[in-house]
């Protein structure tokens, strides 16, 4: 059951009192979604923060040549995705395709970003927290690539 304990458990939210945590439910809905159905595109207006409740997620990337690439998978409950839809310029970039059958909490962006401003400690723990997240899996991935290039010997001339 999705509530304030469960939400407060949320690597996002972890820091936030019980009267903020059910502000964030009441602009909230939980969704299931079956394999295969993307939850946002790359590229898309980001309207939607979510968090991982069961199941998991792909988190590609589209390159140049229209290659999807793999940057990240999110499988841990509590897990959150989204993250663009608190980040100017609001617009996703990554695109989110549900591994199996997947459920997720779909928070308003607009209406926690507004609950963020109205309550400026709230919006500062989360804030702290959204950046800490971001700066992780960035690193993460930059350690994947550097892993993925050291497989491949490089030529001296």
């Amino acid at each position: 059951m999705v509530d304030a304990s469960w939400l407060k458990r949320a690597e996002l939210f972890e820091s936030l009192e019980e009267p903020q945590l059910n502000v964030i439910l009441s602009h909230s809905t939980i969704e299931s979604c079956p394999d295969g159905k993307v939850i946002f595109r790359q590229g898309d207006e980001a309207t939607h923060l979510y968090v991982l409740i069961d199941g998991g997620v792909d988190l590609t990337v589209k390159t140049q040549d229209q290659t999807d690439f793999m940057t990240s998978q999110i499988q841990k409950e509590g897990e959150v995705l989204g993250i663009p839809s608190l980040i100017e310029p609001f617009r996703y970039n990554v695109t989110a395709k549900c591994l199996m059958l997947t459920k997720v909490l779909r928070i308003e962006a607009g209406q926690l970003k507004k609950k963020m401003e109205e309550d400026p400690r709230m919006g500062m723990q989360i804030m702290k927290k959204l950046a800490f997240i971001y700066f992780t899996r960035l690193n993460e991935l930059r350690m994947g690539v550097s892993k993925f290039f050291k497989e491949f010997p490089s030529k001296k001339p």
